[in-house]
């Protein structure tokens, strides 16, 4: 209002004031007042009229006119400036002037002065006086309408509406604001086509446009009228022109959900989301998901489901169903099972949860954890025994069980079957294969003979049971029954399995050898390298069967065609080209062309320095200088040989050899000495009753015959007759043993021992001694024995106790110690397939100790020495150079070794292989590729337990690395809840923790 009338009073009352033309002293207070009051000095014009006022008042004839001016003058100063009693100046000047003009509008000004002070109960007080019998006007609507604010700002919305309503319809500048009120108040109260009359009156004028459009779209949703509010807030969406439209964009998503129109309902919803940065409510989080759902867009819909989907309550429920759905959309297997794993164990939805547990196991099935999807299987059947997809739980029951992982409880569910189908049948071949395999591997023969056997009982697939044969072959030869694994190996020659054929030829070829049947041997040999020729998978082997042949050339005393073989093998082999140099030189030199051979022997010296071979070449060359009488010459290389070695057999060999050149030489006291070393150290190797003759002729020539009768009873103790009390007590002793009777055979080798120190059978008591212990499961005490033949150098059981050695402090993590004795074991071997485990532990030693160019030298010699021979090895070799790699964080070699691995066969190396790929992909930040990496592990070799809860942790890992807490939360509590492995479950419950 802003005193419009005052303003113009004062005009009228100055110029009547100019009119006068004389001025008394009283007068002038009046005048004074006017012209500060006229310059806004409201407490100087105050105090002027005040003083008129008091002058006034005691004069005889007071104007009257101009007094009852100034006391309103007086109470107008009060309000501009604000004094403390305003409100009783204007109350005293209405009070005493009621018929004066400016009584009721100075009432107005006073409410004026506590609505701008936010003091609405004292506005609506005096606003209420001044339209107190007063005729409508411009004024009065004014008042009207600032009496309904302050009705509102009181929270006393029905007096508010009533003032608004008679405002609302005049022409004055706030009726528009007055119809805004209005309409906000018909909403809150209900009154929607009253509110929505109001606003179509408002929306578009400038202050209200911008909020309009989310009012009147709230009033067409209460109202159900969707396809107006549709046609309404379409345009507005599509072209908001500054206007306000969050609510709008939701109730347009809303109304287009409920009608099935998820296109555009996500459409709203993403505008919704866009322009609203608070919180939404789960429920419509859920229904902007679903839309996004519905129309193709899964990873975005994942993402909002993702948001709600750990609520413990129906929506949350709900969601992480959804969520299941989408993640199978998008092929994410690991994620749909997670999330169906959390929505099958809520409890506020039936329908749901039924559906979530059935596609929880469909989704098991999928990634090929069968062992699991039987169990949830039949849980299935139990909790929902008429449920919607019983027949097809039944039906996939079936079908999984001739793939499942866990072999022994699904061979065991099968053979309580009372009847079986075809099917069945071909998975329990398989299944009784595939545990044989496991066995095997684990070093359980005779269970892996058992299992291939159930394999053979029903045959569905011949080419499985030709593999099933040929591993029981294997596992036959590992127990040492070497009858009847080479009656299946003879078996096997028939079969239309091309590799199986030529595995078998080759393992004959070795067996018929080992027996000394040559001549079968070469047959053998000579059928697998012509049948294997092209064999890329076979072509160490087939370079060993190659050197084979001419060995049994050589047995058989054909020594030409020895020659040729061997130095063909030497041009041509890959591998074993050192050992085919060697049987070069001995072909020439049982030829008589000992020039050409000692030719040989020297460059193989040259060639291969570092060779194992080396000794026997140096000792082959001590021989011809011997044999062309250079007997000192042959003593030098004897000699340097025994600075090289001192444990192996060859060492018994070159102390007689060198023996028996100083006595050439008349050097009798060395000879002695030489042949002493043997008859104490090796006194039970093929070489004593040759040095007990040497020493005899060299005593008698050094004129010291009188030593020789003790020297005499040292040879009879250590080679005493088989009816000797000392021989029948060590036979007692090894009965205990083969009867496992093994503390008493611990007693009796160890009495024993006590009884005949230093006995020809003392190494072979400490052997056994050793290995009685270890069947007692008491490897500290076998180690003591094991060692005590390393060592003190006792020969006959050398490599054995090495081995033996080796593998205790492995497990033992004592790799240094472990590398040792493996590195003895290559050292004294001359068996192949002892020498390949040997160097796959040496090379597992020197991993652990994080020497990785050893591992892969090592591996490197496992790949050229013939790794067929025991199986597994190649692939075992392979997987350490990628994790020596992986140690030199090679990252690139490390997965070419790990890609070559895989391609090998699909046994626990692939699946170590497979994890290490997936963890160089997490240490790279390589997040979705490791868990697709990982899920294709769990998915291809969950029967390897190890890594398949090893890449379900390394699975939440990835997710953590992503920033997806919830996909992370719920495989480690999968894991938790599905293990049955303590440490896994430990491992898991650590991560989870330190998530929370």
């Amino acid at each position: 209002m802003k005193f419009k009338s005052l303003a113009l009073a004062l005009t009228c009352f100055s110029a009547y004031s100019q009119n006068t033309l004389s001025y008394s002293s009283i007068e002038s207070h009046y005048n004074n007042g006017v012209e500060l009051f006229g310059k806004k000095a409201y407490s100087s014009a105050r105090k002027e009229f005040q003083n008129y006022i008091s002058l006034s008042a005691k004069s005889l004839n007071p104007n009257k006119f101009n007094l009852a001016n100034a006391e309103y003058y007086s109470a107008m100063s009060s309000l501009y400036s604000k004094a403390l009693d305003a409100d009783i100046e204007v109350e005293r000047f209405v009070l005493n002037h009621g018929d004066h003009p400016k009584a009721k509008i100075i009432y107005a000004d006073l409410a004026q002065r506590y609505y701008e002070r936010g003091e609405y109960k004292d506005a609506i007080r005096y606003y209420e006086k001044a339209l107190s019998n007063r005729a409508d006007n411009l004024d009065t609507y004014e008042i009207r309408y600032q009496l309904g604010v302050s009705y509102y700002q009181l929270g006393d919305f029905q007096n508010a509406l009533t003032q608004f309503d008679y405002v609302k319809g005049t022409v004055i500048e706030n009726a528009v604001n007055a119809a805004y009120y209005a309409a906000v108040i018909n909403f809150r109260n209900g009154n929607f086509d009253l509110a929505l009359t109001d606003l179509r009156r408002v929306e578009n004028v400038p202050a209200y446009r911008t909020e309009v459009p989310n009012w009147i779209g709230q009033i067409l949703y209460k109202q159900k009228q969707y396809d107006e509010l549709l046609s309404y807030a379409e345009p507005i969406i599509a072209k908001p022109e500054g206007r306000k439209y969050d609510d709008l964009a939701l109730l347009a998503g809303e109304v287009s959900y409920f009608n099935n129109n998820y296109e555009k309902a996500a459409l709203y919803y993403d505008k919704y989301k866009a322009l609203k940065k608070s919180n939404t409510s789960n429920q419509v989080t859920f229904r902007h998901a679903f839309s996004l759902y519905k129309t193709g867009k899964f990873e975005s819909a994942s993402a909002l489901f993702k948001t709600i989907a750990g609520d413990k309550d129906e929506i949350g429920q709900q969601s992480a169903y959804y969520l299941g759905i989408c993640a199978l959309r998008t092929g994410d297997l690991n994620a749909a099972m997670t999330a169906f794993d959390v929505a099958r164990k809520g409890t506020f939805d039936a329908s749901i949860k039924e559906e979530a547990q059935y596609n929880y196991v469909k989704v098991l099935v999928e990634k090929g954890n069968n062992q699991q999807a039987i169990v949830d299987l039949q849980n299935y059947v139990k909790e929902y025994p008429n449920g919607k997809y019983v027949d097809e739980t039944n039906e996939l029951l079936s079908e999984i069980l001739f793939e499942t992982n866990n072999y022994v409880a699904a061979l065991k569910y099968i053979e309580g079957l009372s009847r079986t189908t075809p099917k069945i049948d071909e998975a329990y071949q398989k299944l009784a294969y595939s545990q044989g395999v496991q066995e095997y591997n684990s070093g359980r023969f005779a269970n892996a003979i058992q299992y291939f056997d159930k394999s053979l009982v029903k045959v569905s697939s011949r080419d499985l049971a030709v593999q099933a044969k040929l591993w029981k072959a294997e596992s036959l030869y590992q127990q040492d029954q070497i009858q009847a694994a080479e009656a299946l190996y003879r078996e096997l020659l028939t079969s239309s399995d091309k590799i199986a054929r030529l595995k078998s030829q080759y393992a004959l070829g070795y067996m018929s050898f080992n027996n000394e049947r040559y001549s079968d041997a070469l047959r053998f040999f000579q059928d697998f390298k012509s049948g294997g020729r092209g064999e890329a998978s076979l072509q160490t082997s087939l370079d060993d069967a190659n050197l084979r042949i001419g060995d049994c050339f050589l047995m058989a005393k054909n020594f030409s065609q020895a020659l040729q073989v061997y130095d063909d093998a030497f041009k041509g082999n890959t591998s074993g080209k050192d050992y085919a140099l060697y049987q070069k030189g001995m072909a020439l030199r049982y030829l008589g062309r000992e020039n050409e051979a000692k030719n040989t022997f020297d460059q193989f010296s040259r060639t291969f320095p570092n060779s194992r071979l080396l000794d026997e070449v140096l000792f082959q060359n001590g021989n011809l200088a011997m044999e062309a009488g250079n007997y000192n010459g042959a003593i030098n290389t004897f000699s340097n040989i025994l600075k090289r070695q001192t444990n192996s057999e060859l060492t018994a060999h070159v102390l007689l050899r060198r023996g028996i050149a100083y006595s050439n030489v008349e050097k009798y006291d060395n000879a002695i000495s030489d042949f002493k070393q043997i008859l104490n150290k090796f006194g039970k190797s093929k070489y004593a009753s040759e040095a007990f003759l040497g020493i005899r002729e060299a005593l008698s020539q050094a004129n010291r015959s009188e030593e020789f009768f003790e020297i005499a009873e040292v040879y009879k103790k250590n080679n005493p007759e088989g009816s000797s009390v000392q021989g029948l007590q060590f036979e007692t002793a090894k009965d205990l043993f083969f009867a496992e009777k093994y503390d008493a055979a611990i007693s009796a080798f160890t009495k024993f021992i006590s009884q005949y120190p230093g006995s020809v059978y003392t190494p072979e008591a400490n052997y056994l001694i050793g290995e009685s212990y270890l069947g007692l499961k008491k490897t500290t005490e076998a180690l003591k024995y094991y060692q005590t033949i390393v060592n003190e150098g006792q020969l006959e059981y050398l490599s054995q106790a090495a081995s033996r050695s080796a593998g205790i402090y492995f497990e033992k993590k004592q790799f240094e110690e472990a590398a040792r004795n493996y590195n003895q074991v290559v050292n004294t071997t001359s068996d192949q397939r002892e020498m390949i485990v040997a160097y796959e532990g040496w090379m597992k030693s020197q991993y652990e100790l994080k020497k990785y160019d050893q591992t892969l030298e090592l591996a490197e010699k496992i790949l050229t020495t013939g790794p067929e021979v025991v199986v597994g090895a190649k692939n075992r070799a392979e997987l350490y150079k990628g994790k020596a790699y992986m140690g030199m964080s090679n990252w690139a070699s490390a997965k070419i070794q790990f890609e070559k691995t895989i391609e090998l066969g699909k046994d626990v190396s692939a699946a170590e292989a497979k994890y290490r790929l997936g963890e160089i992909q997490y240490k790279q930040k390589e997040y979705d590729a490791s868990i697709k990496t990982m899920q294709e592990l769990a998915s291809n070799y969950s029967d390897f337990l190890e890594w398949y809860e090893n890449a379900f942790l390394l699975i939440a890992d990835n997710y953590l690395g992503k920033n997806d807490s919830f996909m992370a939360k719920a495989t480690l509590n999968s894991i938790i809840e599905n293990s049955e492995n303590a440490e896994t479950v430990a491992k898991a419950r650590q991560k989870l923790n330190a998530i929370k």
